[in-house]
């Protein structure tokens, strides 16, 4: 696929070389990649695989069956809830902007001024046991 030639008139806007990757680092447009380069041909490539798949009802690539993600782990959604409630928290206090939305009404408010009443101290330890880490030491 060497010219947009190739692309149907229609399809331009959507298809083409430098539309494979039409983003890159920071929002800002991507470069082409060179001429031979496979970055270049596997993207031609995959143009032109969808190009012969329109209108029929082959498999199109990045189709897969649905699978249901595995359910987190009680510990894992009791975490993963209290940091929600903690973050929509500090929205709340510190941003210009409320949170779109809301934690369960246990963590906003049972969870969180128990948290933020605790000491530091203890808090911290309450950290560092949680995660996992072993052995870092603070020094200087």
């Amino acid at each position: 696929m060497a010219h947009h030639d190739e692309i149907p008139e229609h399809l331009r806007e959507y298809f083409g070389p430098d539309k494979v990757a039409f983003f890159g680092a920071g929002g800002s447009p991507a470069q082409l990649a060179p001429p031979e380069s496979p970055a270049r041909r596997l993207g031609e490539a995959a143009v032109a695989d969808a190009l012969a798949k329109v209108g029929t009802d082959a498999p199109r690539v990045g189709l897969r069956p649905v699978v249901r993600p595995p359910k987190p782990s009680m510990k894992r959604r009791m975490r993963m809830l209290s940091e929600r409630a903690l973050m929509e928290d500090s929205m709340r206090r510190l941003g210009r902007v409320p949170p779109h939305a809301e934690s369960g009404a246990l963590f906003r408010r049972g969870f969180v001024p128990f948290w933020r009443a605790l000491p530091w101290g203890l808090r911290r330890r309450m950290l560092t046991i949680a995660s996992g880490v072993k052995g870092w030491t603070r020094t200087g």
